[in-house]
């Protein structure tokens, strides 16, 4: 089992949310827990952008939903385009299955409820800061025996590819491609040009979105999903 890595590697970490409560609350777990020497703060979008266009290159952004200005999309796209290496994390007392998408295809690493304890929180944290996706425990499963033409995620007339399919984004499709190919993730990251950590990223999310554990059975599943899909 790989160790944890420690979050102040992440350091700086920016936070985006217009609840003082909550900023104060996830400093002091950002600083007392994870060892994170710099944490900035911010209560509004056009704070955050100031912050995000100036010469410091944030590690770590955990970012809120539904802030005054600006719409969800725009502001974790303005995010990425400031800084397209950040790990980005939504913390939001949303439990919407299309925020969580909409966050995940906006290139975040994780969604986190506000809803959940610390102690859970800190692991979600974690598991960002190692590299992987989370996602809330009750997010609904996009596995590969969800129905075509559920709401939100096929075309109208069913024609379009697979729920699993459509909540991936381009990138992650190229990933799967590779692996279905039977491409290691040097082979994939050489292939496409981005760190071997990237990849193990997308694989995160494509084995969630999947509903599997492991790379055999995502291959297998990939294989049968792009067949249904062409």
């Amino acid at each position: 089992m790989s160790a944890q890595i420690s979050l102040s590697t992440l350091s700086p970490v920016i936070v985006i949310d217009d609840d003082e409560f909550f900023r104060v609350a996830i400093n002091a777990v950002l600083r007392d827990r994870f060892g994170v020497e710099t944490v900035v703060t911010c209560a509004s979008a056009q704070e955050a952008i100031e912050q995000l266009s100036s010469e410091t290159r944030f590690g770590l952004g955990l970012v809120d939903l539904n802030m005054s200005g600006i719409g969800n999309r725009h502001l974790l796209d303005t995010v990425k385009a400031a800084q397209p290496e950040i790990r980005l994390v939504v913390l939001s007392a949303s439990r919407s299955r299309e925020d969580i998408l909409m966050a995940l295809s906006a290139g975040a690493h994780g969604f986190i409820n506000k809803g959940l304890g610390i102690g859970e929180t800190e692991a979600a944290i974690q598991k960002v800061g190692d590299g992987e996706v989370y996602l809330p425990p009750f997010t609904p499963q996009l596995g590969a025996a969800e129905a075509v033409g559920e709401e939100g995620f096929a075309d109208p007339g069913g024609a379009g590819p697979p729920a699993a399919l459509a909540a991936l984004t381009p990138r992650q499709m190229q990933v799967l491609r590779l692996l279905v190919e039977g491409q290691p993730n040097k082979g994939i990251a050489r292939a496409l040009g981005i760190n071997p950590s990237t990849v193990k990223f997308h694989l995160s999310f494509i084995f969630r979105i999947l509903g599997v554990s492991n790379r055999v059975e995502a291959a297998m599943i990939g294989a049968q999903l792009l067949k249904e899909g062409e």
